[in-house]
C-alpha cells in the first residue's frame, strides 16, 4: 500500500524501496491466507506492519529519494520541502523502532509456526521480513536522520 499523501507523490520514494514493501505485503498476504496457526500469526504480523508501512511511507522513503542528489551536491526543486519529514520521523523514530520489536516478535511466531506445518515460502517470507526491519533499524532510519542534518546545513 502506497501513502498518497502530498510529501511522498513531491518527493517520490525510491522504485526499489516501493517494490520491496510490495513485495512483502504480497508474501504477506498469501501467509494470511494459510490455514491454522500460520495464517493466524500471520494476520497479526498485517494488523502492525501495514499501519509502520503507510508511516514509513510517508516520513522515511521520500527522504530516501533525494539522498543521491544530496551526496552528489546536486539540487532539487524538493528540498524545501524535505527538511520537515526528517524532523517528523525524529518523533516518531522511537515509536517505529518499538513496532519494529512487535513486528520481529509476530514474525518470530509465524516462522515458528510455519516449520511446524512445513511451509517453506511462509519460513523464507519470516526470514526475509526480520532482515527487512533490521536493515531499516541500520541503515534507513540512521539514514533519513543524516539526510536531515544535511538539509539543515544547506539552507
Amino acid at each position: 500500500m502506497i501513502c498518497s499523501c502530498k510529501n511522498c507523490i513531491a518527493l517520490g520514494i525510491p522504485e526499489i524501496m516501493r517494490e520491496e514493501h510490495e513485495e512483502l505485503h504480497y508474501e504477506l498476504r498469501k501467509a494470511t491466507k494459510v490455514l491454522g496457526s500460520v495464517g493466524k500469526t500471520a494476520k497479526r504480523v498485517a494488523e502492525i506492519l501495514h499501519p509502520h508501512f503507510e508511516r514509513e511511507n510517508e516520513l522515511v522513503m521520500p527522504v530516501i529519494g533525494i539522498a543521491r542528489e544530496l551526496a552528489e551536491d546536486r539540487s532539487s526543486p524538493d528540498f524545501p520541502r524535505a527538511p520537515e519529514l526528517p524532523e517528523k520521523f525524529k518523533t516518531e523514530c522511537e515509536k517505529m523502532l518499538h513496532e519494529h520489536e512487535e513486528i520481529v516478535e509476530a514474525q518470530a511466531e509465524v516462522e515458528k509456526a510455519a516449520k511446524r506445518a512445513k511451509k517453506p515460502a511462509v519460513i523464507a517470507f519470516a526470514r526475509k521480513l526480520k532482515m527487512h526491519a533490521k536493515t531499516e533499524e541500520d541503515l534507513t532510519y540512521p539514514t533519513v536522520l543524516m539526510v536531515g542534518k544535511l538539509l539543515k546545513q544547506s539552507t
